[in-house]
């Protein structure tokens, strides 16, 4: 039986780009879910590389500041980027601020404007989280309520369609994996199309999949490493790597900071009843 959609209380971005708006949302999805959290994020991202991204900015670095260190923001907006971020860095050192407290001022659509989109995936992907065992319950649940959401969501925003997500998986591998209860489900689809001479397209297949469905009989490596990595991830250039590759390191004059402990797509080809064969 499919567990339960996620509690996870949905963002959405005012991003334009499709390609934008799928990340944002994934970051989020990540931190609101637990499978992520602040410290992972300013590990990646360290005061230089946030403040250095905002460089041409300085009413969001003054913003970032003013939340989190309580300089006055009319002070803080005359700082350099390279001032702002030594201040946000003492203030992580010295325990006066929080990672909780940076990544929660700092928007989940101007992560995306200013922060490199390689490395926001390099943080995203970390821990093949998509290879966690299932004896490990409660990270496995994490996990697999993430790839259904990261599923859906470039559904959404149009990095996919329904054809290639079922193409990555195969019918023959959902033939396999499905229970007999589901398959009956996308039979009886298929056989009321016909019986209204409508056409049963992967698009049909989805809705009677759905993406929860999905993760609770698919292994989640076959999902990732046929569908995410190559059709989202490698596509839409978020990774030219190999999905288990490690994001880049840092560059050797970058700084990192010790932080206290405390501190809608088109239809595809019509699928024929051989297929369910």
């Amino acid at each position: 039986m499919a567990e339960q959609p996620s509690t996870v209380t949905p963002f959405e971005s005012k991003l334009a780009d499709g390609r934008q708006r799928f990340l944002a949302c994934a970051i989020e999805h990540a931190l609101l879910s637990g499978r992520r959290n602040a410290r992972d994020f300013m590990r990646h991202f360290p005061p230089a590389l946030i403040m250095e991204g905002m460089s041409d900015h300085p009413e969001l670095r003054a913003g970032i500041l003013a939340q989190t260190t309580g300089l006055k923001l009319k002070i803080a907006a005359k700082k350099s980027w390279q001032s702002a971020a030594e201040d946000l860095g003492i203030a992580l050192a010295e325990g006066e601020t929080n990672p909780e407290t940076v990544v929660s001022v700092f928007h989940p659509d101007d992560r995306i404007r200013y922060l490199d989109a390689r490395r926001l995936w390099g943080f995203l992907i970390e821990g093949e989280f998509w290879n966690v065992a299932p004896t490990k319950s409660e990270e496995h649940r994490i996990a697999k309520q993430h790839i259904a959401f990261l599923l859906d969501r470039a559904l959404v925003d149009g990095l996919v369609n329904h054809r290639q997500i079922i193409e990555g998986i195969t019918v023959a591998e959902l033939a396999t994996r499905l229970p007999k209860a589901e398959l009956g489900k996308i039979i009886e689809g298929a056989l009321a199309a016909g019986q209204r001479k409508a056409p049963f397209t992967e698009v049909e297949l989805w809705s009677a999949l759905t993406a929860p469905v999905l993760v609770e009989y698919v292994p989640l490596s076959h999902l990732w490493n046929l569908v995410i990595a190559p059709k989202v991830a490698e596509t839409h250039g978020y990774s030219l790597r190999p999905a288990t590759e490690a994001p880049p390191s840092q560059g050797k004059n970058e700084k990192w900071v010790e932080i206290p402990e405390d501190a809608a797509a088109p239809a595809g080809e019509v699928i024929s009843e051989d297929d369910f064969a």
